[in-house]
């Protein structure tokens, strides 16, 4: 047996480990969100950020993907993912107003600068896509290494 593995923990600390992965990943796709959305503000020429913005942002992504994270961890099967397209749905209201609110102010700026709003309004919105695949990706690349390193023990 491992240094460090417990019988009676083992499984339970096992499960716990898949979902912060999956909420560490959900977060990585929160901030890459953040670096697009500040690119949205930079482009129609609004500088201002905020840490405590950046973190809420990353925040958010992490608790909508959590109950995924959660499933992801408990099951394989294909019922899991409503618990993502719910997230990304709920992910859906903020991104909206955020984008309404950036291209609301919108002056008179040159072409190449709507070309860099459009793309990076495009990236916010996919990683509506991203959080969850992300999510279940590393949740069940855990799974897979933990089945591995259980077989290697028991072996």
């Amino acid at each position: 047996m491992r240094r460090g593995a417990s019988t009676v923990h083992g499984p339970m600390w096992r499960t716990l480990r898949w979902i912060l992965f999956g909420l560490a990943a959900a977060g990585a796709v929160g901030v890459v969100a953040r670096v697009l959305m500040r690119l949205v503000a930079l482009s129609v020429g609004d500088g201002e950020f905020t840490m405590m913005g950046s973190v809420f942002i990353v925040l958010i992504y992490v608790v909508a993907m959590a109950p995924l994270a959660v499933a992801a961890a408990l099951t394989r099967r294909p019922w899991r993912w409503l618990f993502g397209a719910g997230g990304s749905v709920f992910l859906l209201f903020p991104a909206i107003g955020v984008a309404g609110e950036e291209i609301g102010h919108v002056g008179d700026v040159p072409w190449w600068r709507w070309v860099w709003l459009v793309a990076a309004s495009i990236g916010v919105f996919a990683t509506l896509l991203a959080a969850p695949l992300a999510t279940v990706w590393a949740v069940d690349r855990q799974r897979r290494t933990s089945e591995v390193e259980l077989e290697l023990v028991t072996a």
